[in-house]
């Protein structure tokens, strides 16, 4: 795994934001199921992987569970994935500190939540980013939950190691501007839709060249047939594929995504993927869910687990 010059179309795509499986009663890493997905997702040709971001439940996982998964996604994606990105947060120290222990094990980037912090300004951000930009050993892929102005998005451009920036806020408009903003350096900086297959028609209209996905976790084909008639320009087949994942995007997005990771969570038990439960603060979905949900799934052709 090698990332290619900044720019490049290695950063166009789709990014898979993997689950993290968790043993039945949710108190410890499903290793072998780890391996497993990582496998069936490089088999089904996803190989744009982000690890450890908020799908992969990051917020519950503890040091030493973050670096395990780091290590597993390592070894299961060495010389297969276009790119390996981590997901790493807290004080601007530990997300270097987990930057260098991604590149030891073959990471290409590094992607920063945003800080989960009650007081954020936007050159306080800026600046959060640059002290890592500077000392990092690999690419940083800031993770906006704020829309960033138009001189904002431009420092935003200048902080050392910034690659790619992964937009998680549908703010359409303020996302357009930002792309134009910077439209000078569209070699050097990639602009992805952060909020999934519901959004990512419309990002990709005002310059998105990629989407994140946790439907992928569950099935890949609905997500390549969306992504690959957007590129073609295909609006009909794009707004068809888009009516196939829609329900299911939305069936996530309820209660301000509460239900994110738990319906994709049950959609991998019912296609027969290693998941386990989701741990606290989130909750499995109810009982009544699991019907909605194999309704949607029954609109996709899925393949089990390898």
């Amino acid at each position: 795994m090698e990332a290619d010059a900044p720019g490049a179309t290695v950063w166009r795509g789709i990014f898979a934001v993997t689950v993290t499986p968790f043993s039945e009663e949710g108190d410890d890493l499903d290793e072998p199921g780890l391996s497993d997905l990582l496998g069936t997702l490089l088999d089904d040709g996803v190989d744009r992987l982000v690890v450890n971001g908020n799908t992969g439940e990051y917020h519950t996982l503890s040091a030493e569970e973050r670096r395990r998964v780091v290590e597993i996604a390592g070894r299961e994606a060495r010389e297969r994935a276009a790119l390996l990105i981590v997901g790493a947060a807290g004080p601007w120290r530990d997300v270097l500190w987990a930057a260098e222990h991604a590149a030891a094990n073959g990471a290409d980037a590094v992607m920063i939540h945003h800080p989960v912090h009650p007081y954020v300004s936007p050159d306080g951000l800026i600046e959060y980013l640059g002290r890592v930009g500077l000392r990092s050993p690999i690419s940083i892929v800031p993770y906006l939950k704020v829309a960033l102005g138009e001189d904002e998005a431009k420092r935003l451009a200048d902080v050392p190691m910034v690659r790619a920036v992964k937009w998680g806020v549908n703010d359409l408009p303020a996302f357009g501007r930002a792309v134009a903003a910077t439209r000078d350096r569209a070699d050097e900086i990639a602009w992805i839709c952060g909020t999934a297959e519901l959004w990512a028609p419309f990002f990709h209209a005002v310059g998105a060249v990629g989407y994140t996905s946790g439907l992928v976790n569950v099935a890949a084909g609905p997500s390549f047939e969306l992504f690959e008639a957007l590129e073609a320009g295909d609006r009909e087949r794009a707004m068809a594929a888009w009516d196939r994942v829609a329900p299911f995007e939305r069936l996530r997005a309820r209660s301000n995504d509460a239900w994110n990771v738990a319906v994709v969570k049950e959609a991998m038990r019912q296609v027969g993927r290693a998941a386990g439960p989701v741990r606290p603060p989130s909750t499995d979905v109810p009982a009544g869910d699991h019907s909605l949900i194999a309704h949607a799934l029954g609109r996709w052709p899925v393949r089990a687990a390898r």
